[in-house]
């Protein structure tokens, strides 16, 4: 069973088994910390509306398989690998086409989206060229190169990330394939928080809240390493008003949604401090399949820089 993030799956009897749960459990840490940096940076650019952001992913995704490589993506299902119109397009969000048409009409108007005359859509190449569109991208592989050399560092991964580390630094068809590999991970979490978290947005806030409280932990693993669960104790409540300041997110927006987890106790408030998500919550089983499935793209990420020539492999 892989963790939900406030648990460290260990076999105590076992001394590698629980180094192993420990690394597992700071792996699945850094991880969501670059998903949510991620969607940070698309709020940034699309001024905090997610849903604009996930379409203006999903658009830069399509035109990377189109001129960097590999020619099938390791990461996305098969229909992200060729050019989609609308129709296509909703489908693959699972989001209505009315939705899609009505967003999508919003990003052109913004400069950020285009419709080619074969009835394709189109990510905008003047956005893209862009200083906004080139600070994300710079911002959207540093965050991805965060991630590698963490979990580099705390024994997850094999390999050389001497590249990464910049000696030498990166050629720019390394960094393609990295962008690549970094945004269709964070497409694909974003499919993935919204299938299992009810909606999009509701997900966002739960992540948030999850990890913030045990983001203390990820620099002090012998914390946890004789412990299968961090007790509620040991997690560290948020506020409000913090985490719709980490999401770019309105204040109103993630207070509504807290109250919502609130009454379904998902949430515990914590009095004169903040939001916790209680251990009990982490052990559901929709929260355990979206561990796995989140673990399977991070191995699918990693696999799929080898076109860049970065051989690296987690460590089992």
């Amino acid at each position: 069973m892989q963790m939900s993030a406030g648990h460290a799956t260990q076999r105590l009897a076992d001394p590698d088994a629980a180094r192993s749960g420990v690394t597992e459990f700071l792996a699945y840490r850094l991880a969501t910390e670059t998903f949510l940096r991620g969607v940070d940076l698309l709020n940034q650019v699309v001024g905090g509306n997610i849903s604009h952001g996930m379409l203006l992913n999903a658009l830069w995704c399509l035109e990377l398989s189109r001129t960097v490589p590999p020619q099938t993506s390791l990461i996305l299902s098969d229909e992200w690998n060729g050019p989609m119109g609308i129709h296509e397009l909703s489908r693959a969000l699972g989001v209505p086409y009315s939705t899609v048409y009505r967003q999508l009409r919003q990003l052109i108007q913004r400069g950020m989206a285009a419709r080619k005359t074969d009835r394709t859509i189109a990510i905008s190449s003047a956005f893209v060229a862009s200083e906004a569109g080139m600070r994300f991208r710079q911002g959207s592989v540093a965050n991805s190169v965060r991630l590698l050399v963490g979990l580099h560092r705390i024994g997850f991964l094999n390999g050389s990330i001497a590249a990464l580390e910049g000696t030498p630094s990166m050629s720019a068809v390394q960094e393609d394939v990295l962008f690549r590999s970094g945004m269709e991970t964070i497409l694909y979490c974003l499919l993935l928080t919204a299938k299992f978290y009810d909606d999009l947005v509701t997900g966002l806030v739960f992540k948030l809240v999850a990890t913030a409280n045990i983001k203390h932990l990820t620099s002090a693993p012998e914390v946890i390493s004789a412990t299968v669960t961090v007790p509620d104790e040991m997690r560290r409540p948020v506020s409000v008003y913090n985490a719709a300041r980490s999401l770019h997110m309105p204040y109103e927006t993630t207070r509504r949604i807290s109250k919502q987890l609130l009454a379904r106790n998902v949430f515990r408030l914590k009095p004169n401090s903040g939001l916790i998500v209680p251990s009990e919550v982490h052990g559901q089983s929709e929260n355990t399949e979206a561990q796995q499935a989140s673990f399977e793209v991070l191995s699918a990420g990693i696999a799929q820089l080898a076109h860049a020539g970065l051989t690296l492999e987690p460590i089992r």
